[in-house]
């Protein structure tokens, strides 16, 4: 049975890049009927905390990401936090110093290298690839205070574990020698090696935080959806078939193989990703979509809606839908129909000619004045031929009053927007604004 591994150390919060590797690793255990295992990589009692740790696994979750073992699902292996692994890593030293594999120095232990031959192994998504035993020097596996290094632990559990497939990113790569020849010192069976493109942002450069956002609490705190977030992230470095992007869970699962996966580096582009984000918001069913806006407009508030602003904010809500690209647009959006502070944005006048506005203005207040209940068809109807007796273009007369009913340039439809604001609210902001 296959038997893959995710095995993040909580010294950060989760990172596009592992979470992609997450991905991966998930997805090939679940086309195959395999075993995907999330273990903890707390070597590093220091750095690591339980709050990093959390959000690990609760971005993980987030991702649609659940585990067949590992920590907070348990297992056959124990806590499968290598912090609790710190016996079986010194056993594991003390017999490798005992065939002549290790030896100490100073208090701690290194692998010894020999210093001929090659270490080859065939990478799923690389190919063959070759190391020569004499540019590896003798290596570090257990420090002097009793901990073990990454190339000692890692190993270890995977074997313990039972892992068919290793599949990390290609960082790890100049590593893979040294933990084959542990393998093999222990003479245990190596597994399949895949070591997965790196990410870079779009400069070409590896991601890192001048690009912006690199960790998925980030991106769900701008507003992203999880399908969203992770069908991007199954296209960084592999595609199911010719022009198919948009995919959910079961889809990427019958169609992945991590022999599939790209060997160039993959490119994220937050364009596409915002792209990719609003499509998923436009095929949310609507009531869900309604559920999102009452949430995310009363968080922002900190209060709950008056009754009168949910009657408004339904007359707007399927336009919202249509035109946002994540879940942070939504108060912009909608702002100036809540019983808030009503601000207009002063700059926004500026491109246009006031003067020629101001009379298109008191005429669109003078028609809405004659209307007892404003309808999107009447009002278009009414404003469009005001914009010829003034002579005005739709840019110059719309924009003119979407500024003055909503206080930005952007905002939903115009029409929309002046019935859900309602008359009396029209009249007032117009007034003001003249």
């Amino acid at each position: 049975m296959i038997r893959v591994r995710i095995a993040p150390s909580p010294t950060g919060n989760l990172h596009l890049g592992n979470a992609r590797t997450a991905i991966f690793n998930w997805l090939y255990a679940k086309n195959n009927a395999g075993v995907f295992i999330v273990r903890i990589d707390d070597t590093d009692l220091e750095r690591s905390t339980k709050e990093f740790e959390n959000d690990i696994l609760d971005n993980l979750r987030w991702l649609g990401l659940e585990w067949d073992e590992g920590v907070g699902v348990g297992g056959p292996h124990g806590s499968y936090r290598q912090s609790d692994r710190f016996d079986r890593y010194k056993h594991v030293a003390d017999e490798l110093i005992k065939n002549d594999f290790a030896y100490k120095e100073d208090d701690a232990v290194k692998f010894r290298v020999e210093n001929k031959g090659s270490i080859s192994f065939n990478d799923l998504v690389r190919g063959e690839m070759t190391f020569n035993n004499e540019d590896i020097e003798d290596f570090v596996i257990m420090r002097s205070n009793g901990s073990p290094t990454y190339h000692l632990a890692s190993t270890v559990d995977d074997i313990d574990y039972k892992i068919t497939h290793v599949a990390r990113g290609e960082d790890i790569l100049s590593s893979t020698p040294k933990h084959i020849m542990i393998t093999k010192a222990l003479d245990q069976d190596l597994p399949y090696y895949c070591h997965l493109p790196l990410i870079f942002g779009p400069d070409g450069k590896r991601l890192s935080k001048r690009h912006g956002a690199t960790s998925v609490k980030e991106f769900i705190s701008r507003g992203f959806l999880s399908d969203a977030l992770f069908n991007y992230m199954c296209l960084l470095g592999w595609s199911p078939e010719k022009d198919t992007e948009v995919f959910n869970h079961e889809y990427a699962i019958s169609k992945f193989d991590l022999k599939n996966v790209l060997r160039s580096a993959a490119i994220f582009d937050e364009k596409k990703l915002k792209w990719m984000n609003g499509l998923y918001i436009r095929k949310l069913d609507y009531e869900i979509f309604y559920a999102i806006c009452i949430d995310e407009i009363s968080k922002h508030l900190d209060r709950k809606l008056f009754n009168t602003e949910i009657d408004s904010l339904k007359l707007i809500m399927p336009s919202i839908q249509e035109r946002i690209e994540n879940k942070n647009d939504i108060f912009k959006q909608v702002s100036f129909l809540l019983d808030e502070p009503f601000n207009i944005n002063l700059q926004d006048w500026e491109s246009l000619d006031v003067s020629k506005i101001k009379k298109y203005l008191f005429a669109v207040k003078d028609s809405i004045m004659q209307i007892e209940k404003l309808e999107v068809e009447k009002l278009e109807l009414q404003m469009r031929e005001l914009l010829i007796k003034f002579d005005l273009k739709p840019r110059e007369g719309f924009q003119a009053v979407r500024i003055a009913i909503t206080g930005s340039k952007v905002s939903p439809p115009l029409f929309e927007s002046m019935v859900a604001l309602g008359r009396a609210g029209c009249l007032a902001r117009l007034e003001e604004s003249i």
